[in-house]
């Protein structure tokens, strides 16, 4: 594995997170209570015997680079081992913001050099799974790759939202189609590449310097053409093939997709094994490390959830993810939600099918989720809050008494006094002094 070179995209602004992610990246939202997302890549690289990583931040910095450290909480720290943080940065030639994945990979080929790897493996950190690897590197060398690309089956009715690819039976890739109208197979792409580095090397300087800037529309195709050889051999096409995986795997990268992850860990079907796929993560970020036990009390009421330390349940968690320091006080009742870290759920609220960012607080009596899920979608946001869940802003008051209903939205830091009234309508939103996202 000394030959392979980990660069982890971690920069995306995830703006069908909505406000989940205004004020982190998209890697950085916490996820299953104590988590956040990236580390799944990151104990799957660290699993795979893949000590060596650089990680390319951009959007949203703080809190991701905060939560990576110096990687130590993942064994990527250490004579053998580097995790690097690799933020966009302005040179002779290079600009100071990256325009697209590839851009920036294509950034960073000093760093890659420095390693001077075989093989450079390309991952996102805004996925949840567990793959290993080495197993996908074997594939690779054994047919003499020089891309090979991670897939996986998905329902025909989602094809249109992942690069899709055509084998034959030798899992050599035959076609590509980025995000087609109309798919002509469902084996998706899931983001995850091997590139032998001195094809990666001449395809980026190929693509980025005709001004194309994205692994899916522009470098994939250039060596599935072969356009990255000596022009004799342009027309034998590059040997790319597609790696098949039948694990977990979802893409968290919409509201209703990122809370059915989080069910997913209440769920032994479903896959997600937490416990047994042992994540790790930074546990001294916001001095969770320094939090007491969780604490129920006698009169609580707790089924199929997944609760943080440092929490207080006195009231009713059905089918909920609490992450540390969540106080549920009495006769209050959560269920199918996501309540995130130092949350207080005040006393006889409901929260009902909602996501609940850090540090919000629900009044005493407070309702959140009103009425039938099948409620229209957010007038807003449509596409982002259409299938009942409603979502409250990181560090949000919804006042004592209040009233919201499905699919709304209340914008982080909104405070009691910019309720206007106590009842917010169905697909309604609640902007707070900034604005939108």
């Amino acid at each position: 594995m000394r030959d392979t070179l980990v660069m982890l995209l971690a920069g995306g602004m995830g703006s069908r997170l909505n406000v989940l992610a205004q004020k982190r990246a998209k890697p950085a939202v916490p996820f299953a209570g104590s988590n956040r997302i990236i580390d799944f890549t990151l104990a799957n690289a660290s699993r795979s015997g893949l000590w060596r990583v650089g990680v390319l931040t951009q959007y949203r910095p703080f809190s991701l680079t905060s939560h990576l450290g110096n990687g130590m909480a993942w064994d990527l720290w250490g004579k053998e081992r580097a995790l690097r943080i690799l933020p966009p940065f302005k040179g002779q030639k290079d600009h100071d913001w990256y325009r697209g994945t590839s851009d920036a990979v294509y950034q960073n080929l000093q760093f890659i050099r420095k390693y001077d790897p075989r093989r450079v493996l390309i991952l996102s950190g805004d996925h949840v799974y567990r793959m290993d690897y080495g197993k996908m590197i074997r594939f690779h060398c054994d047919r003499g790759a020089e891309l090979t690309i991670a897939t996986m089956s998905v329902p025909w009715d989602e094809a249109c939202r992942y690069g899709l690819l055509e084998v034959d039976a030798e899992h050599r890739v035959i076609d590509f189609q980025e995000k087609p109208a109309v798919p002509r197979s469902n084996l998706a792409s899931m983001g995850i590449y091997i590139f032998e580095s001195d094809v990666l090397e001449r395809a980026l300087e190929d693509c980025c310097e005709a001004g194309e800037f994205d692994f899916g529309q522009a470098v994939i195709p250039h060596v599935h053409r072969g356009r990255h050889k000596p022009a004799t051999g342009a027309d034998e096409g590059g040997r790319v093939f597609a790696y098949p995986f039948n694990g977990y795997w979802r893409d968290v990268g919409t509201i209703h997709s990122y809370w059915e992850a989080n069910m997913d860990a209440l769920d032994p079907e479903s896959g997600l094994d937490l416990q047994s796929w042992g994540i790790r993560t930074n546990t001294e970020v916001d001095g969770l490390d320094e939090l007491p036990p969780l604490r129920i009390g006698h009169a609580a009421g707790v089924r199929r959830a997944l609760l943080g330390r440092g929490g207080v349940i006195e009231g009713t968690v059905e089918h909920s993810v609490l992450s540390p320091g969540v106080e549920v006080a009495r006769g209050a009742v959560v269920r199918d939600s996501i309540v995130m870290h130092g949350t207080t759920i005040a006393e006889g609220a409901v929260v009902d099918h909602a996501i609940i960012d850090k540090g919000a607080r629900i009044g005493a009596g407070a309702r959140v989720g009103v009425g039938a899920e099948g409620a229209r979608p957010n007038h807003d946001f449509p596409t982002h809050l259409d299938s009942g869940l409603s979502l409250v802003g990181k560090g949000a008051t919804v006042p004592d008494g209040a009233e919201i209903g499905r699919n709304c939205l209340v914008f982080p830091g909104v405070e009691a006094r910019q309720w206007a009234s106590l009842r917010l309508a169905a697909g309604a939103t609640l902007w707070g002094e900034e604005g939108g996202p």
